[in-house]
């Protein structure tokens, strides 16, 4: 009797001790995993040379008179130049030519009388620097521009090269793995130059406002 008293016992203290560890198993509440990462969008690749081309609109004048000097037109551009990034930054030169034809009032002078102003066939050398928010590029640009100005007037012409500077900004993207768009905006600044017309001589400089759309191809 008292070895069977011993033995229920035994089984009642391990039975109770058995439950109490399943209790703390189920109620026991798992802790969350810790965060040891924060993710960030990796920076496009935006390094290696490209071209590309596009349409451009541009406004300008023909500075050096008094009345009206409003040209415009509507043309073409090629592009083309090499990037480099670090991080985020990415810097680097680009070159283009464009033609848009752009033609309007010079003004006048006596005695040559109305004048009709046309800038033809321009370019420019720049450097670029951007922000890389992948898929977009936001960048400045600034360099040399050269353009072919023409003026006409008392049944004559002449035309002359005018150097200057050109600033602007843009925003680029990524269309495929190596197609890229691009929307720019630029301001020039030439020279003044002496033009040959009717036996006198005007001196004529140009502004110039172009927005430039293209796409290019990165290599």
């Amino acid at each position: 009797m008292r070895n069977l008293k011993i033995m229920l016992l035994a089984s009642a203290t391990t039975v109770v001790a058995f439950a109490a560890q399943a209790a703390d198993a189920i109620y026991q509440a798992p802790e969350a995993p810790v965060a040891t990462e924060s993710y960030s969008a990796p920076a496009g690749n935006w390094s290696g040379a490209y071209v590309g081309g596009g349409i451009t609109y541009d406004m300008g004048k023909f500075t050096g008179s008094t009345d009206g000097r409003d040209a415009d037109g509507i043309g073409g551009t090629v592009y083309g130049g090499y990037n480099m990034q670090s991080g985020s930054i990415v810097y680097g030169a680009e070159a283009d030519l464009s033609y848009a034809g752009e033609d309007g009032s010079a003004g006048s002078q006596a005695p040559v009388g109305a004048l009709k102003g046309t800038q033809g066939v321009n370019g420019s050398v720049r450097g670029r620097v951007g922000y890389d928010l992948n898929p977009f590029l936001v960048y400045g640009t600034a360099g040399v521009a050269v353009a072919n100005h023409e003026l006409e007037g008392g049944g004559s012409n002449d035309e002359k090269l005018a150097a200057g500077y050109t600033v602007g900004a843009g925003v680029e993207t990524f269309v495929t793995d190596n197609i890229t768009a691009r929307v720019e905006y630029r301001y020039s600044d030439y020279q003044k130059r002496d033009f040959s017309l009717g036996g006198s001589t005007v001196s004529r400089g140009f502004d110039d406002h172009s927005v430039k759309v293209g796409m290019g191809v990165k290599f």
